[in-house]
C-alpha cells in the first residue's frame, strides 16, 4: 500500500521538479525556451555548456531545497529535462 501512497505524491513532486528545471534553465541559459518538453535535449538543442551545469545545480537546491551530491552525478543526468528530473528525485529520496 505505501507504494501506491508514494507515486501519488511522486506524480506531483515531478511536475514541480520539471517547472523548476523549466524555470532555471531559462535563466542559466538567459533565454526564454517556450518549447521545452522532458525530452528536450540540455547540451544538445539547448546549448547548456559544463558551466552552466554547475550553475543550474546550484540554482536547483536553492529553488527545491536539495543538496545534490557531486560523486553521484553522470552525464547522462544532463541527457534530456526527464533525465535530470529522475536524478533530482533519486537526491531526494536519498
Amino acid at each position: 500500500m505505501s507504494d501506491t501512497a508514494d507515486i501519488q505524491t511522486t506524480a506531483p513532486e515531478r511536475a514541480r521538479i520539471v517547472s523548476a528545471i523549466t524555470t532555471v534553465l531559462a535563466q542559466v541559459l538567459d533565454y526564454d525556451l517556450p518549447e521545452l518538453t522532458e525530452s528536450s535535449r540540455l547540451f544538445d538543442e539547448l546549448g547548456l555548456d559544463s558551466t552552466g551545469v554547475f550553475e543550474l545545480l546550484m540554482q536547483l537546491e536553492e529553488a527545491l531545497e536539495v543538496e545534490f551530491d557531486t560523486d553521484n552525478l553522470e552525464m547522462a543526468h544532463f541527457e534530456t529535462v526527464a533525465s535530470l528530473a529522475d536524478f533530482v528525485v533519486a537526491e531526494r529520496d536519498a
